[in-house]
């Protein structure tokens, strides 16, 4: 353990600051959230993960990434959120099982010193057991679940403490490496690759072109019409939103509804489905209107302290396009996407030849910049661009921004100003081995899973995919799973 610490305590390139701190996942996931039948998912280390505790968990970072993304939420952030928590809980699993292997473990004393600092267990100044039991009863908790929960918390917070501070301190040469690469500027210089530049070349034979309209000729057709009826709840009413989605699933009649209990009900007359999704865009019908049929109910979608519930009345889908339409689009769509490979390729040729000769340069721009003036916003899995040294001049791969694919090569770079650094220095050093104790961590955390996924100690048994409907439906998943959230308890090694 300690040679692979010393192995990784000195690596401190990273290339964008973001806030993650991962003892996040110690106190926001808990101990797990489990029933003793509850299905499987997955085993890490002599732990199974459950269905529930997924669910708990992806309830809780989806309306973290509700709020923090509003409408910018699509199927593919979903995804990608439903990996980071399947990969967040097997990450604490892997803890406890580092924990189990090294022996560490919470004394009675620990435990005792923790519940006895928590206001709600303390009776004139001293912790008062009768009050404890009291509070957790009050709370429908077991004592029993809750003090093994909290110890396993615990032992998540010291091994994560444990870990972090066995990094070796880094030196001032790190530090200012390290703040070169937060306040230096680097140009880079770079060669361009356009699409368009290729379709010349592409040939679309007519058997190809046929052959994906048979299989596709369903997806061509006209714009759907559709007639909604809904009826807008105030959350700070005294009617509740999940009372009225409940009520109207039996009664089927939103306009019976809505005149029994004084609300109005808007008709959005016979609409196209793209005038449908403008009008509201901040509800995000399209991801389940298309679902709903005739006389369904949907669930409520909440939205600045309102909630809107919605009855479809008619639906009318569109007519099919034209064939010669049909297959004008298609060889569009071929054409643009042959013209695409043909580029990158071209682009991977280029950079397997080594660039050379004059290209152009982007000028100076910040390290922890996230676009490229002129060209565009730079990939997530490419931010580390920016990172390209007289050591490492070149990026190894070809980079798409916009559409166009680019290869980049190191032009030079510019040093942080000296006074600042002098004036910066305290502050910054002591952020810097925060932050290397961080990347120690993920590091630590990684390593061990790789040896674990060697040795066949993680296992997943079912995807998250069939644990959680994968596209938002009205009202979230948040939603539907706070209707039927399980207490709390604790994970069990086998």
């Amino acid at each position: 353990m300690l040679k692979f610490m010393r192995k990784y305590a000195r690596s401190y390139l990273i290339k964008i600051i973001f806030a993650v701190i991962i003892i996040v996942f110690v106190f926001y996931f808990g101990a797990g959230s489990i029933r003793e039948r509850e299905t499987v998912i997955a085993e890490v280390g002599g732990f199974d993960v459950r269905d529930a505790e997924y669910r708990e968990s992806y309830k809780n970072e989806f309306e973290i990434f509700r709020q923090l993304y509003r409408d910018k939420m699509d199927d593919k952030l979903l995804a990608d959120l439903k990996e980071k928590v399947l990969s967040d809980i097997i990450n604490k699993y892997i803890l406890l099982a580092e924990a189990k292997k090294l022996g560490i473990s919470v004394s009675d004393q620990e435990f005792a010193d923790l519940i006895g600092s928590v206001e709600a267990f303390r009776k004139d100044g001293k912790f008062d057991k009768e009050r404890y039991l009291a509070v957790l009863k009050q709370n429908r908790t077991d004592a029993e679940q809750f003090e093994t929960s909290q110890k396993t918390m615990l032992l998540l917070r010291k091994m994560v403490s444990i870990i972090r501070d066995t990094g070796a301190p880094v030196s001032e040469a790190d530090i200012w490496a390290g703040y070169v690469r937060e306040k230096g500027k680097v140009d880079l210089a770079y060669s361009r690759f356009d699409p368009a530049a290729y379709k010349d070349r592409v040939s679309v034979t007519d058997k190809e072109l046929n052959d994906l309209y048979e299989k596709e000729k369903d997806r061509f057709r006209g714009e759907n019409t559709f007639r909604l009826k809904y009826i807008v709840i105030d959350a700070t009413g005294n009617l509740k939103d999940d009372q009225a989605y409940m009520d109207l699933l039996k009664v089927k009649d939103i306009d019976a509804y809505g005149k029994q209990k004084g609300l109005a009900v808007s008709d959005t007359g016979d609409s196209r489905q793209s005038e449908l999704f403008k009008r509201f865009k901040t509800l995000r019908i399209e991801t389940w209107l298309k679902d709903l049929r005739k006389g369904d109910i949907s669930l409520p979608v909440r939205d600045d302290g309102k909630s809107y519930i919605f009855q479809l009345v008619e639906r009318e889908d569109g007519k099919p396009m034209e064939k010669g339409a049909a297959l004008a689009s298609l060889k569009a769509r071929i054409t643009s996407g042959k013209a695409k490979e043909m580029a990158r390729l071209a682009a991977e040729d280029a950079l397997k030849a080594k660039p050379t000769g004059t290209r152009a340069t982007t000028g100076f721009i910040s390290r922890t910049a996230t676009s490229i003036p002129k060209l565009g916003e730079v990939p997530r899995d490419a931010m580390d661009l920016l990172g390209l040294t007289k050591e490492k001049p070149v990026y190894g791969k070809p980079v798409e921004i916009d559409g166009d694919y680019y290869i980049f090569s190191f032009a030079g770079e510019q040093d942080p100003d000296r006074k600042e650094w002098e004036k910066n220095k305290e502050g910054f050093s002591r952020y810097y081995a925060a932050r290397q104790r961080e990347q120690f961590l993920r590091s630590f955390i990684e390593e061990s899973k790789q040896a674990m996924l060697k040795d066949g100690k993680i296992k997943i048994l079912k995807p998250p995919e069939d644990s959680v409907p994968h596209r938002l439906q009205p009202g979230g998943p948040a939603q539907a799973l706070r209707r039927s959230r399980p207490r709390d308890s604790i994970p069990q090694a086998r």
